[in-house]
């Protein structure tokens, strides 16, 4: 019963760590905006 025990929550930590990595790849690919608008200097 253990071993059943240990095997289905290493199987869920696996799958929770793999959601959040595909997640963090996911984040990573979406171009971020750029929301500084250029200031001409004086010359």
């Amino acid at each position: 019963m253990f071993s059943l025990l240990s095997l289905y929550f290493a199987y869920r930590r696996d799958v929770v760590i793999g959601e959040r990595y595909m997640a963090g790849l996911a984040k990573a690919q979406t171009p971020v905006e750029d929301d500084v608008t250029p200031i001409p200097l004086a010359a």
